[in-house]
């Protein structure tokens, strides 16, 4: 079995208004920073670098992107359960973790951001997967299977 969380399209759209966002705030503290570095103090005139400036510009713009991805377009894209194993994959590292599915202890539905829902995964190594952003619809019907094999599992002594 198969699921996919959050749409590929909407990663892009969003990944691409997100870095444009933070682009204009980076530029934008940039050039206050450098404004008011070659201002100097009462009149006298300073040789400003512009490369603090562009460093100042770089971690506050490089921060804004960091925090819109990490709370709107994190979390797993893809889920399988196949042979014994939960399968998560994530889209932005790509990275891939196989579980054996008797590990998984508790699967809940949490509201995220305006009506889109996660599913959070816990394993018994104290270990939370939360999925990207999806429907609550799409979350309910992935946590009703996982919780039938759940107890389907724990029913036959896997």
């Amino acid at each position: 079995m198969r699921w996919s969380f959050g749409d590929p399209t909407g990663w892009m759209i969003g990944g691409g208004v997100f870095l444009a966002l933070s682009l204009a705030i980076g530029w934008a503290v940039y050039g206050v920073s450098y404004r008011l570095q070659s201002m100097g103090s009462l009149g006298h005139s300073v040789p400003a670098s512009r490369r603090g400036s562009v460093v100042f510009g770089l971690i506050i713009g490089g921060g804004v992107f960091a925090m819109l991805v990490l709370t709107s377009l994190s979390g797993f894209a893809q889920l399988v359960l196949q042979n014994g194993n939960l399968t998560i994959q994530y889209r932005w590292s790509g990275q891939k973790i196989v579980l054996p599915f008797i590990e998984v202890m508790n699967v809940q539905e949490e509201p995220a951001y305006k009506g889109q829902w996660r599913l959070v995964i816990v394993t018994d190594t104290s270990g939370i997967y939360e999925s990207a952003l999806s429907s609550q619809i799409n979350v309910h019907r992935v946590a009703e299977v996982l919780r039938h094999q759940m107890a389907h599992s724990h029913v036959s002594g896997q």
